[in-house]
């Protein structure tokens, strides 16, 4: 196997004084790079000499500090066996060159068919009679729509592996039933599944936003309608005005058929790769050699996974796993060529309908497809799943192993490389930690070897033991820069939520209006691109939490205008235990590199029986058309609310305010939850709602999305009271906002 580590260190953070400390200090070390020789008959070559071999990283030759051979044809010792109480002491320690010589291997069941679980089965069963060596250990998982479940601990009982593949690949099963019964719910049992907490505002082609989608309201004198996401009711009549609602709707349906077909392979690509980078991470301390097995009907990738595929490759190269993976249906199939050609069309024929104004005739605002013509020509070139699996078991020092009835040689020659391989080390030449890509070249001068090395690693830093992405490294030296730098305007803040047992939920939530960014032109397309991070501090100055975010957005030229005068936003849930914090923010414009940085504090009280979350003004309720996720706090009553940050309001497409507050008491309880709002301007109430009864969720949250007329409020400055009542019990939190005017957004 081939192993490749950059060892970088991340000294610990001191308390912000004065000028605050830099977030994040690295130093770069060695690389250690394991690579295997080959002759032209394919068997190792077991004699090579130092000076036969010479190390390459960008071109640039390195100086080989050490140099060794390890060969799997000795066995390691076995394990000792378990000694009584009395023989505890005289029991022989391992020693770190034993375990070394143990292997250990992951075997991860993904997403199959039942032909390629048949496949799978069979060959896992030959691989514990034939390569279950007592240096070999095993463990089991199962990787489906629940992530990563941990079926069986490493072990080296070949009756305890097999039982734990049966279960992994049930579970394989089971998931996708439950994907299908899923796929057969009504509309309305549907959620959100993009997983994905960034979002743009669409804006129209008048320059304004556009309409958020209808979110029922009523006076708030007379009553608070706290429904969201119903549709509106369809013309009343027959005639032109009809025919062209109707020709609207069908454009609009078409269109966000797109958006949720890319959020879903968004999805489905982090619950893939988020696991997997975990478990490559996890095996860092472990001295052996270590190996991921990976069977899998392919690998979904979108243009926005890019970086987390490269996260996963880089902790596979820290802690010298290899990835060998295995696609039970052999090859790329001619439904993924298919499917890249669909895309590459639909991209096609939404860019050639802006351009001729084809679309914009029917229905003036700006159709999903449309907005996303250029991520979904950039998502076709993703579409070969097969390929993307290649891609990442080549990349970490791997290979795609050919699948065929009898899998047991390349099998054994991938454990071969595990067992039998050289290993040096270098002192990079190159120090900086940019987030660049090192390639990496073995040159033997001895005539008809192969060598089998990584191509190459991440030159990324550590931050508190999480590895940063590429594009953090921007934001890092932003928040670094002394004094702040403030190049462009954007906001952010921290929501408060459910509390815990031991930690608070929250909602992190960032604003950049694009006026203030660079907008480019690329052929036919008007782009802006932010990427934002955001480290939370405790009262010792560690970094606890890393937020962050890379932004990329993009509409067809015509729409350059109105990009101008939207909000680029991002939000995500985080939690934090009791106590005092400092966030640090800091954006970057990508495409100009000016940055801006924020500090601000937070503090985080004990949990209590009965509580509220903040009173946030909704800039946008958008519809959920996936599955609802739960651990967002944002999304309630069939919505996604998108909290509006900046310093004046703008009435939605309705007329109206909205306003969103949750109550939490404990799960399943039978008292009930009620609820009033109060409009005040100064010291006059404007508007007060009769008392509401809030049903609550099974985990206890009684969720309010409230509508107020802006024609009944006029343009000024206002404060906005929730008001709820629990078992005798009242809390009540204020929002304040400034109504510029009481015109609706078109």
């Amino acid at each position: 196997m081939r192993h490749l580590l950059c060892l970088l260190i991340a000294l610990p953070l001191a308390a912000p004084a004065q000028a605050p400390e830099p977030s994040i200090k690295t130093t770069a070390s060695e690389v250690l790079l394991d690579f295997v020789a080959r002759d032209k008959s394919a068997h190792i070559i077991h004699d090579l000499r130092p000076d036969e071999v010479q190390v390459f990283e960008d071109g640039v030759p390195q100086t080989v500090k050490h140099f060794e051979f390890f060969d799997g044809r000795t066995e390691a010792p076995t394990a000792p066996a378990a000694a009584s109480a009395t023989d505890a002491g005289a029991t022989k320690s391992v020693t770190i060159n034993e375990l070394r010589d143990i292997s250990v291997v992951s075997i991860v069941i993904a997403n199959l068919d039942p032909r390629s679980r048949k496949l799978t089965q069979a060959a896992l069963a030959d691989f514990v009679k034939e390569e279950l060596k007592p240096s070999v250990f095993v463990g089991v998982y199962s990787l489906g729509m629940t992530g990563l479940k941990s079926l069986q601990p490493y072990t080296n009982d070949g009756d305890k592996i097999t039982a734990a593949v049966h279960s992994a690949l049930d579970s394989a099963t089971t998931d996708q039933l439950n994907a299908l019964d899923q796929e057969m719910l009504p509309d309305y049992a549907l959620g959100s599944a993009s997983g994905r907490f960034a979002s743009q505002d669409y804006p129209t082609s008048n320059g304004d936003e556009s309409a958020d989608p209808s979110v029922g309201g009523t006076d708030i004198s007379t009553g608070v309608n706290t429904t969201a996401g119903q549709a509106p009711a369809g013309p009343a009549g027959a005639g032109p005005s009809a025919f062209l609602g109707l020709i609207q709707t069908v454009s609009r349906i078409m269109g966000t058929r797109w958006d949720e077909e890319l959020q879903d392979v968004y999805a489905d690509s982090a619950r893939f790769l988020g696991p997997l980078s975990q478990l490559a991470a996890a095996q860092a301390d472990i001295p052996g050699r270590k190996v991921i097995l990976l069977f899998a009907a392919g690998l979904p990738m979108s243009s926005e996974t890019d970086e987390l595929l490269n996260r996963v490759i880089s902790n596979a190269n820290r802690a010298n796993v290899s990835i060998y993976a295995v696609d039970p249906r052999g090859f790329s199939d001619a439904s993924e060529l298919a499917n890249s050609r669909r895309m590459l069309m639909a991209a096609a024929v939404a860019s050639q309908q802006q351009m001729m104004g084809a679309v914009s005739s029917i229905d003036q605002a700006v159709r999903p497809d449309a907005v996303r013509a250029g991520e979904i020509a950039e998502a076709s070139i993703h579409a070969d799943t097969h390929g993307n699996l290649l891609h990442l078991a080549e990349s970490t020092g791997g290979a795609m192993l050919p699948a065929s009835l009898d899998m047991r040689e390349p099998l054994r020659q991938a454990l071969e490389d595990v067992r039998t391989h050289y290993e040096l080390t270098y002192a990079p030449t190159n120090t900086a930690t940019d987030g660049s890509f090192r390639k990496i070249e073995v040159k033997v001068s001895r005539p008809g070897v192969k060598v089998f090395a990584r191509e190459g690693y991440y030159a990324l830093p550590i931050l508190n033991g999480q590895q940063l992405y590429p594009f953090e490294i921007a934001t890092m030296k932003a928040i670094n820069t002394t004094p702040d730098l403030h190049q462009f305007d954007f906001r952010s803040a921290t929501m408060e939520f459910r509390p815990g047992a031991e930690r608070n939920q929250y909602a992190y939530v960032f604003q950049a209006p694009t006026r203030d960014l660079d907008v480019v032109s690329d052929k036919q397309w008007a782009k802006v691109h932010v990427c934002v991070t955001a480290l939370i501090k405790d009262d010792k100055g560690q970094v606890v939490e890393k937020i962050s975010k890379d932004i990329p957005y993009d509409v067809p030229m015509d729409k350059k205008a109105a990009l101008e005068k939207g909000i680029v936003s991002f939000a995500t849930p985080f939690e934090l235990p009791p106590g005092h914090y400092t966030v640090e923010t800091a954006a970057v414009d990508r495409q100009s590199m000016k940055a801006s940085v924020s500090r601000t504090e937070l503090d985080v009280p004990p949990p209590t029986r009965f509580a509220m979350s903040d009173v946030t003004v909704a800039r946008r309720v958008d519809g959920i058309t996936g599955l609802v996720n739960g651990d967002d706090p944002l999304e309630a009553h069939g919505g996604k609310v998108t909290p509006d940050l900046s310093d004046t309001v703008v009435p939605d497409a309705s007329g109206a305010i909205k306003f969103y507050a949750v109550a939490y008491t404990p799960a399943l309880s039978d008292a009930p939850v009620l609820m009033n709002i109060e409009v005040w301007r100064g010291d006059q109430l404007i508007m007060r709602s009769p008392t509401s009864r809030i049903p609550t969720d099974p985990r206890g949250a009684a969720s309010v999305l409230a509508s107020v007329p802006a024609a009944k409020l006029g343009a000024g400055h206002y404060e906005v009271r929730v008001l709820f009542q629990y078992n005798g019990e009242k809390l009540a939190r204020k929002v304040e906002f400034t109504l510029a005017s009481t015109t609706a957004r078109n």
